[in-house]
């Protein structure tokens, strides 16, 4: 099927609208004047549809709302909201993040990205008028356990599966401990997001191949940016507060880091959308697009430092020194999307100030 034309094309729907990588894409549509069909799960949680009707008022496009569970995609649970859509943009995902729903078992988490996607495309093919699916997929289905076939600097490509080829998953993801137990790993119960982001995109392009609407997937990694109100003060975001408020969930070993502007992916996902070169199967990293966009563990803490110098970043934490990096770019989604991406600094700025305005953190002042 060919791109969207744009917001002429007519109205598009974007599930999970009011989560943080959600309410960013919906904002971006309706800034470049697109009708949003905007699905979330409890349209009664006022401060979640308060940004939202910001959003809407600003224009130049609109937003409609509709009330859609995704665990019962399956049961044609956007099938209304999809109707005369010319697009469909599948951000939705239950991974624990909203706590009032508990946090999902393994199975359940599983679930919601194969199954639940499974039903939202059954949805746009019943709908008759969709051409084009922009998949939130994740650096999950792209990275995975390097070692021992891989050197310490490689650097992932949208051709990587999970950190392997995809036939050989089960043998990237076999782990033996110091006892030398032997565990498989490549499952449900212990790669139940990986898995499900993996499963959920091949059975996509397959679903698109044979039904001809074009399934395209962009694969996020640690989404930073500025939050629009207290709900999305989670995740890698929420980390960042912490440090910002003088401590830190972290171990000592921390983890290395690669960046990715929230709307950087919001603009990705509107382009991939109407891209000529884009077709059913595509995948785009939602990644840094230089090294300064994967920091150390130090070398974060010392950018917040600069950024926030009147703050005790992370308190007397001291991580491990890592020799590694977390080596990822977005250059496909510059070459063939043209793609501008923000700089890490206004990134990591636009977090903090926005979690401190929010009234989310208490800052740690010196």
């Amino acid at each position: 099927m060919p791109a969207i034309s744009g917001p002429d094309a007519g109205p598009v729907a974007v599930t999970g609208a009011s989560g943080f990588i959600g309410a960013h894409v919906v904002k971006n549509l309706v800034e470049n004047g697109y009708q949003v069909r905007a699905c979330v799960r409890d349209s009664s949680l006022t401060e979640k549809m308060a940004y939202l009707m910001a959003i809407d008022e600003k224009g130049p496009g609109s937003i409609e709302l509709f009330s859609c569970d995704l665990m019962r995609a399956a049961e044609g649970a956007y099938d209304e909201a999809f109707i005369g859509c010319a697009a469909v943009f599948h951000v939705a995902a239950d991974i624990g993040t909203n706590k009032t729903y508990g946090s999902p078992s393994p199975e359940v988490m599983y679930e919601g990205l194969l199954a639940a996607t499974a039903g939202v495309l059954e949805s746009c093919r019943k709908a008759g008028t969709v051409k084009r699916v922009v998949y939130t997929s994740s650096t999950a289905a792209v990275m995975g356990p390097g070692l021992p076939d891989r050197p310490v600097d490689f650097e992932y490509t949208e051709d990587d599966w999970a950190g392997g080829s995809y036939e050989t998953l089960e043998q990237r993801y076999t782990s033996t401990n110091r006892k030398g137990e032997t565990f498989m790993n490549w499952n449900i119960q212990r790669s139940s997001y990986a898995k499900g982001k993996v499963d959920a995109e091949k059975f996509g392009y397959e679903f698109g191949e044979t039904n001809g609407i074009d399934v395209v997937s962009v694969c996020p990694c640690h989404v930073l940016g500025p939050l629009m109100g207290k709900p999305h003060d989670t995740v890698w975001q929420h980390r960042i507060g912490l440090m910002l408020a003088g401590t830190t969930d972290f171990p000592s070993a921390g983890m290395n880091w690669n960046i990715i502007d929230v709307r950087d992916i919001a603009e990705i996902q509107r382009l991939a959308a109407t891209s000529d070169v884009a077709t059913n199967g595509s995948r785009y990293m939602a990644v840094a697009h230089e090294e300064s966009g994967e920091p150390t563990m130090q070398e974060l803490l010392d950018t917040l430092g600069e950024l926030f110098p009147n703050f005790n970043i992370a308190g007397d934490y001291v991580p491990d020194q890592s020799d590694t990096r977390l080596r990822a770019k977005c250059t496909k989604a510059i070459n063939e999307l043209g793609l501008k991406p923000h700089n890490v600094l206004d990134t990591l700025r636009d977090t903090g100030n926005s979690l401190i305005d929010l009234g989310c953190i208490e800052p740690a002042l010196k």
